[in-house]
């Protein structure tokens, strides 16, 4: 065990037992065994619905491309590049290519929870691993075999490591290919915090463009620029949609304006506070939101904990129901802990 573990343990244990939570393992199993459980029990509701649907999709809009008829899929929303890059996927059997990418993004979110366990026992570090794939909003993702999981881990790249380009390619591939409206206050965020990061995503999405439009042609990034201009799933009755405006639109207004205010304050309070209130604020103001969003949370809890560890282990346990029954109020919860919160500067892990 090295000394700055020994610390990290040592200062959490500290910081829960002066909430009167005598054990911060019982604390961390009661949390993440509640998570688990409520996940589960909502993700095997929804599985026959949703299994493998987005990746079916993605093999559809591939094959749209090679034949020539891109864009006539008005629901697919990611651009030609992404066509083609998981055109691969066509050469595979569905069932087997949605467990490739199943395992694929599972890896993923392996890396991302080793990260945020830093410091903690093998033991822990399942249960929270468990704890974050269960949660609705990754299952959900997981399920479809959507594409949130990767611009999380996106967004995760930049703001846990220093600020170089370097550091914004990977999040600069997701704008080129999967650009999504919750990640413009990420980007807002970056140019404060993150500039060289920000160049970075902003030329490789640009260069990424530009080879897309060289070796696929005009035609299809002009049906896709239509597609975006009038999306089918806006002319639906957007089922699924968690905006402010679909499930409490009495209090959409206030809710976005406090947002927005919110953001900037928590912009002026620092890095770790200005990422959560981003993450949370692309939630709510977007024009929608459906649940897998909800994975850019993550990234808020440990932030959160280690300060405020009742807090944070509270809005972690309540995490798949807020987003099931009230996303616009939990989501809103977040943004004022990150807001409210005095948090640590990100420094530890940019000096990675």
């Amino acid at each position: 065990m090295t000394m700055s573990t020994a610390t990290t343990r040592l200062a959490l244990s500290e910081r829960i037992n002066r909430l009167g939570v005598t054990s911060p393992r019982l604390w961390l199993v009661a949390v993440s065994v509640l998570t688990v459980v409520v996940g589960l029990g909502l993700a095997a509701l929804i599985v026959a619905d949703t299994w493998a649907l987005d990746i079916e999709r993605y093999v559809k809009a591939s094959r749209d491309l090679t034949a020539g008829l891109f864009g006539t899929d008005r629901a697919y929303l990611y651009s030609p590049l992404a066509a083609l890059v998981t055109l691969p996927l066509t050469m595979l059997p569905l069932t087997l290519a949605a467990v490739v990418w199943l395992l694929a993004k599972l890896a993923v979110i392996g890396w991302g929870v080793r990260h945020e366990t830093r410091g903690l026992r093998t033991a822990d570090v399942l249960l929270v691993g468990a704890a974050a794939v269960t949660f609705i909003a990754t299952s959900y993702d997981l399920l479809l075999g959507n594409v949130t999981v990767l611009v999380v881990a996106a967004v995760a790249v930049v703001a846990w490591r220093r600020d170089t380009w370097a550091t914004g390619l990977f999040l600069g591939l997701i704008l080129a290919t999967a650009p999504k409206p919750q990640l413009i206050p990420i980007l807002i965020w970056m140019l404060f915090f993150r500039p060289r990061s920000l160049v970075g995503a902003v030329l490789t999405a640009a260069l990424a463009t530009i080879a897309g439009i060289v070796v696929l042609g005009w035609a299809p990034y002009a049906a896709w620029i239509d597609v975006l201009r009038n999306p089918l799933y806006f002319e639906s009755s957007m089922a699924g949609n968690l905006t402010p405006d679909a499930v409490v639109p009495a209090l959409a207004l206030p809710i976005k304006v406090i947002a927005i205010v919110g953001f900037i304050v928590a912009l002026r309070r620092g890095e770790t506070n200005g990422l959560i209130a981003a993450g949370a604020t692309g939630l709510l103001v977007a024009p929608y939101t459906l649940a897998y969003s909800a994975m850019i949370l993550l990234l808020a809890v440990r932030p959160i904990v280690v300060v405020r560890p009742l807090l944070g282990g509270v809005l972690a346990a309540l995490s798949s129901i807020g987003v099931v029954l009230l996303m616009p109020i939990y989501t809103l919860a977040w943004l004022i802990a990150g807001v409210l919160t005095p948090l640590q500067p990100l420094a530890e892990d940019t000096a990675q």
